[in-house]
């Protein structure tokens, strides 16, 4: 089975380098973005899994990330979890479709569930989208 892809979008390189230890360490390939415009390029090349958001980067920040994501037909579906040392987003992100808002500092074991109940979630999906476009009764 291929490894599922987290997209880590945080210009602080030390939380970058943190999470990209924990998340090989369960098993997932990690690519990374530093700002806004990184983040949409690499999300449209890389096709991840999952993104990892922080609010405040670069070139805009994560809402509007996350606001250009999920309008692309090419990224939309894609699950966004936003960790964050902003408080008082949570509503904001998830009016935009966010499958989770963690604050820094965070727990690893909410971090590994948030992300492992928002894939199950976008698998449960895919496998429905496919049996809608093929006709194929659940």
């Amino acid at each position: 089975m291929t490894k599922e892809k987290i997209l880590v979008v945080d210009d602080e390189e030390d939380m970058a380098k943190a999470l990209k230890v924990r998340l090989k360490a369960n098993g997932y390939n990690v690519v990374f973005a530093s700002d806004s415009v990184q983040a949409f390029t690499i999300a449209n090349k890389e096709n991840p899994d999952l993104i990892l958001l922080d609010i405040l980067i670069p070139g805009g920040g994560g809402f509007v990330v996350a606001e250009r994501l999920k309008q692309s037909a090419a990224t939309h579906c894609i699950p966004i979890i936003f960790l964050t040392g902003i408080p008082g987003g949570e509503e904001r992100a998830y009016k935009l479709g966010a499958s989770g808002y963690i604050m820094k500092p965070y727990q690893p074991e909410e971090l590994m569930e948030t992300i492992h109940n928002a894939l199950e979630t976008s698998r449960r999906r895919s496998g429905e989208t496919v049996r809608e476009t093929t006709g194929v009764a659940s």
